[in-house]
């Protein structure tokens, strides 16, 4: 968790911005901006467990976290990425005070951060609030499906490329510090399948991997190659949002 040194009063939204809270009313974003404080979130935070309480609720501006599952004897998996698109906690707004699973932050960055307690008591003051955020429930049930499909059916490569557009579209930048075994853990495969998959994306010239750092060369290749899936969640979460 952030330590307290790492607490700022809110910022202006511009130019980092949540989208979430963007596409709210004006009157009532900037209220809620201002009930947040902005923390830094540092690279491999856990921010809740499953079947624990939510303490804080979290809206990504230059951070992003990886919601994963946990399989006893199994490195955990990942099924959802949380960029500035969305936010931690979403599942408060069924009245559900537990969280479904664990949170880590997977890129360091800032984010606005608002109690549980706070967030329950906007909810019940706000209906526009609780329309969006359960539209936002929507959108990840969809996506879970997905990623629950990709994982069973696609091949490593393909899953390889969807996650670093995801990952890109979140970053914002070409260069990413990503480790074989973290890659291995985030799709659930073997260390030498990432092997593979990344050498097959480099050979394309698509990207370049070296010593833990890839840097994404051709952006457009890499939607070539990724699984229809990648398509399917943007197409998700606009048609929801429009």
């Amino acid at each position: 968790m952030p330590a307290q040194s790492d607490l700022q009063k809110p910022e202006p939204l511009e130019p980092a911005t949540n989208r979430l809270l963007e596409g709210l009313p004006t009157k009532l974003r900037d209220h809620l901006v201002d009930t947040c404080e902005l923390v830094n979130l540092k690279f491999g935070a856990t921010l809740c467990e499953p079947e624990h309480p939510f303490k804080y609720v979290y809206f990504p501006l230059t951070a992003f976290i990886s919601s994963v599952t946990v399989v006893e004897g199994h490195q955990p998996l990942e099924v959802g990425l949380i960029g500035n698109e969305g936010m931690l906690g979403s599942t408060l707004s069924l009245d559900i005070p537990t969280a479904p699973m664990r949170a880590v932050v997977q890129g360091s960055g800032k984010a606005l951060r608002m109690s549980a307690i706070q967030l329950r008591r906007e909810l019940h003051a706000a209906p526009a609030f609780v329309k969006q955020l359960n539209r936002y429930v929507y959108v990840v049930l969809e996506q879970l499906a997905k990623t629950a499909a990709c994982i069973h059916f696609h091949e490593t490569e393909p899953r390889l490329a969807r996650w670093l557009l995801m990952t890109h579209d979140r970053t914002h930048a070409d260069q990413l510090h990503l480790t074989q075994e973290f890659l291995a853990d985030m799709l659930g495969v073997r260390r030498s399948s990432v092997t593979v998959a990344a050498g097959a994306l480099q050979t394309k010239e698509i990207i370049h991997y070296s010593r833990g750092e890839i840097m994404i060369l051709d952006r457009k290749g890499l939607e070539s190659v990724a699984c229809e899936c990648y398509k399917m969640m943007i197409r998700d979460y606009d048609h929801v949002f429009s």
